[in-house]
């Protein structure tokens, strides 16, 4: 057991088990946009829902849909963003946390698949809207660059050296209002950890598609509760396989991308409405 005892070693211990976080920032349609943070006491309201570092591992957890606890804040916000265009998120903490995190700590994990989601929202906004309901579909993920689970390269390695998560929107979706989720998957530990936050978007365009009521999921209930048939896992944590991941049992919406599919030797594929 790791012990610290001395109080120069204490913000060490705090800093070494903090490895988990979530998006900090967010650059859409060349605005940066702060994400919020319970440590730091936000009052001045935020496109992203609420949420605390910690992860989820209950697929039964209401906080699968936006984490703890993703309600919006009291001055709730939304990015105007034209259909097509990408979000970029940073994992990087920009500021002090109370000695918990120094700006430039990253986030933490670096194996696992990433995956995006959109909900459409009432013209009224969607501070009401009942995010455990089935209202999300896929539009992105990314997992197993290359090589095999021990051996390989994981996109979310990029994540964790500090760079963006660019995240492109569907450039035929109907103008409005939506939610975004992004999440993370961490693989690394014996146990899987999920680590969604939300934003709030407002979306222009001359688009019209938007999936039909039987496309959609929710969270919880996206995932089977049998994990290896959302997640091709083939793990155990102390005889890693040579399996690689796929990122989820039902593929994105037809969003009109180019996904690579983390599982191993697959090809891009293309989907569109």
């Amino acid at each position: 057991m790791l012990r610290c005892t001395l109080t120069a070693s204490v913000l060490a211990c705090l800093r070494l088990v903090a490895g988990h976080g979530g998006g900090q920032h967010y650059t859409i349609d060349g605005i940066i946009y702060r994400g919020n943070w319970d440590f730091s006491n936000n009052t001045e309201g935020s496109i992203q829902r609420q949420w605390r570092f910690d992860y989820v591992i209950d697929l039964d957890d209401k906080n699968m849909a936006c984490g703890n606890n993703g309600k919006p804040n009291a001055k709730s916000y939304y990015a105007p963003i034209k259909a097509g265009n990408i979000v970029s998120v940073n994992y990087t903490f920009y500021e002090n946390y109370g000695n918990y995190w120094l700006p430039g700590d990253h986030w933490g994990h670096t194996m696992g698949p990433m995956s995006a989601y959109m909900a459409a929202c009432p013209d009224e906004g969607c501070e009401e809207v009942d995010i455990n309901s089935p209202i999300w579909f896929k539009i992105w993920e990314t997992g197993l660059l290359n090589g095999t689970w021990v051996d390989g390269y994981w996109a979310q390695r990029e994540v964790n050296k500090g760079s963006d998560l660019d995240i492109p929107t569907p450039a035929s979706i109907k103008p409005g209002k939506y939610l975004l989720r992004h999440e993370m998957t961490n693989l690394e530990n014996a146990f899987i950890q999920w680590f969604p936050n939300c934003i709030q978007l407002e979306v222009s365009g001359s688009g019209h598609s938007i999936p039909a009521t039987e496309e959609l999921v929710s969270f919880p209930g996206a995932y089977d509760k049998d994990v290896d048939k959302s997640f091709v896992l083939d793990y155990a944590w102390a005889w890693l396989t040579e399996h690689a991941n796929d990122t989820s049992s039902h593929q994105p919406e037809k969003c009109g991308l180019e996904l690579q599919r983390s599982r191993q030797n697959c090809s891009t594929t293309t989907l569109c409405w």
